[in-house]
């Protein structure tokens, strides 16, 4: 799993500042289906993103959750400013670990159903060669 936490100040779809603490999934920018993630806009007007490529689901999800938050949390520490110190004390990140868990579950359900296509067309084709024969 490849992941990146940035901060990209004010991003042109944040809710602005002063605002609950948000999150968006996001999705590749080419479609690739491997490669998913999330925006978060901070009360302080911050922007993170965490992303990943991954060709399985990623299991388990809480653990992954709790990962990506716990990263979120710790470059909000790192940057050790007052902004960054208000949005670290003023977010339920009870509830940020939850809204992570549900994008990876929904970028999962994606997957799995990539997967299921997939293997559906190789036994198509495989019944196909064996008529052949």
């Amino acid at each position: 799993m490849t992941e990146e936490v940035r901060n990209d100040g004010l991003h042109p779809n944040h809710p602005g500042k002063g605002c609950n603490t948000t999150l968006i999934a996001v999705e590749s920018v080419d479609g690739n289906p491997e490669m998913g993630g999330f925006l978060v806009f901070l009360p302080s007007g911050a922007t993170k993103q965490v992303r990943w490529r991954q060709v399985r689901p990623i299991q388990p999800t809480l653990d992954a959750a709790k990962e990506f938050t716990t990263k979120l949390v710790d470059s909000l520490l790192k940057a050790d400013t007052p902004e960054a110190r208000a949005d670290v004390n003023g977010t339920n990140w009870t509830s940020v670990a939850a809204a992570v868990q549900r994008i990876i579950l929904d970028w999962n359900d994606g997957i799995q159903q990539r997967i299921g296509a997939r293997m559906a067309q190789l036994v198509r084709d495989s019944a196909a060669n064996g008529r052949r024969h």
